[in-house]
């Protein structure tokens, strides 16, 4: 991004930070395309979602890496045991001495206390599970590449709606700047006809159409303002911006671009495009999934090592260590395992088939796409002829008007129709950029970047 770009980003996220309140007293902010798709990029509600989603999914990543070691836990316990087992003693049941039994009278021992304290810390180190705890960060790290896959998919389609505004916009301008000049001419018209049925040239019924035609402008007028302000909402929307944000857009349209054959663009689209980026993607993360199935065959051998405390158990000191191998297998699951395998295995399956139909989609989309540039760039070049032809006549009803060899209605419908001309030039060239933009899209590009 060069620093032009940077400084208007800048600008644009200013304007978002001051709030609606203050963005109706802002000055109008000139905008290219080029900078509107960065905005939007940078700027858009739903892309920020998507990246936070990637944020995600790392954090999950980063759990699933943690199990690859050592796991250190403290169990502790304190329990009320109702009753214990005695040892009795009868009376010289331990012999005697001098005559004098030992003990003198029968006795009852205790064996530990009522209340019993534990508590054991463990460090435990997986062994066998590791094959499973490395296949599961394999799907974890494919759901990271899949989100990141979404955002690039966002992108595009983000670019692409904002080609479509844009232009939308400076077209509903032109639109109405000839429908204004159509109403005028209907107005200098109606003039016309109003003097001419009062010197009785003409009847009133030339009149009355030309009201009907005054009235048909205004509401072309206003209907085009209606459609502007609803795609300058729009716009703003997409863009991040409050949705007062008055914004004048450049009408300026590129019209210089990279040629690449067929071939190309099909290579650049298996190799950029973010839905065969999710597919392959997701034939990674069914893959792991079916070696996490087999490694349930594996039984899980954990190595530990413990230190124990004990107060209230018999026999026992209060401080020991225990350490040594703890073996886990299911032997018999009724065929659990059997079918989670085979499951994963269509899945697997199900994930190889879609990725090649969405190669053989994808090949269709490009060529289709293909074709559609080069249609519309041809409506480009015959709109743009058209145009010359409106400007020239224009310019010779001005000059007609100048020396009074033609009226004010007909320079005023000249006038329209060359703004008409132009709406249809931006029009075609909208649609020869909408069909690049789509273009670019395919083969996993951000159009307009």
């Amino acid at each position: 991004m060069t620093t032009r770009y940077l400084f208007r980003l800048l600008g644009f996220a200013g304007l978002a930070l001051l709030g609606l309140p203050q963005a109706g007293l802002a000055e109008v902010q000139h905008i290219t395309l080029q900078d509107a798709i960065h905005v939007a990029v940078n700027q858009n509600r739903a892309l920020k979602i998507a990246r936070l989603k990637v944020e995600e999914n790392q954090q999950k990543k980063a759990g699933e890496r943690s199990s690859y070691f050592p796991s250190l836990t403290n169990q502790s316990n304190l329990l009320h045991v109702t009753d214990l087992e005695t040892i009795a003693i009868a009376a010289g049941g331990l012999g005697h001495v001098a005559g004098a039994l030992i003990p003198p009278v029968g006795a009852s021992l205790l064996q530990g206390n009522k209340n019993v304290y534990s508590s054991g810390t463990m460090l435990s180190q997986p062994l066998t599970q590791l094959i499973r705890i490395h296949q599961q960060n394999r799907i974890a790290a494919a759901d990271v590449a899949l989100s990141r896959d979404d955002v690039r998919k966002a992108e595009n389609e983000i670019a692409v709606q904002v080609h479509t505004v844009y232009y939308g916009i400076l077209i509903a301008e032109l639109q109405k700047n000839a429908a204004q000049q159509q109403t005028e001419y209907a107005n200098e018209s109606l003039h016309e006809s109003e003097e001419d049925v009062r010197k009785g040239s003409a009847l009133k019924v030339a009149a009355i159409g030309g009201r009907a035609d005054l009235l048909e402008g205004q509401q072309s007028i206003l209907t085009a303002d209606l459609q502007i302000a609803d795609l300058k909402t729009e716009l703003n929307n997409l863009l991040g911006l409050p949705l007062n944000t008055q914004l004048e857009l450049d009408p300026a349209v590129p019209t210089s671009f990279d040629n690449l054959d067929k071939a190309e663009y099909i290579k650049i689209a298996w190799e950029k495009n973010p839905e065969i980026l999710t597919a392959e993607d997701t034939v990674k993360k069914a893959r792991a999934g079916v070696a996490v199935a087999k490694s349930a065959y594996i039984p899980d051998i954990t190595a530990y090592a413990r230190h124990s405390y004990q107060d209230g158990v018999p026999f026992l000191v209060h401080n020991f260590g225990t350490f040594g191998i703890t073996l886990s297998y299911d032997v018999f699951d009724f065929g659990k395992r059997r079918a989670n395998v085979h499951a994963q295995e269509y899945a697997l399956a199900q994930a190889q088939e879609n990725l090649r139909k969405l190669k053989d989609d994808v090949a269709v989309s490009i060529e289709q796409n293909y074709n559609k540039v080069e249609r519309t760039k041809t409506m480009v070049e015959v709109a743009r002829q058209v145009v010359a032809l409106r400007d020239e006549n224009d310019r010779l009803a001005g000059n007609q008007l100048t020396y009074g060899v033609a009226q004010v209605a007909e320079r005023r419908q000249a006038s329209a129709a060359r703004y008409k001309s132009q709406a249809d030039l931006l029009q075609a060239s909208l649609g020869y950029l909408l069909a690049r933009a789509e273009l670019e899209q395919v083969i996993g590009r951000t159009p307009g970047l």
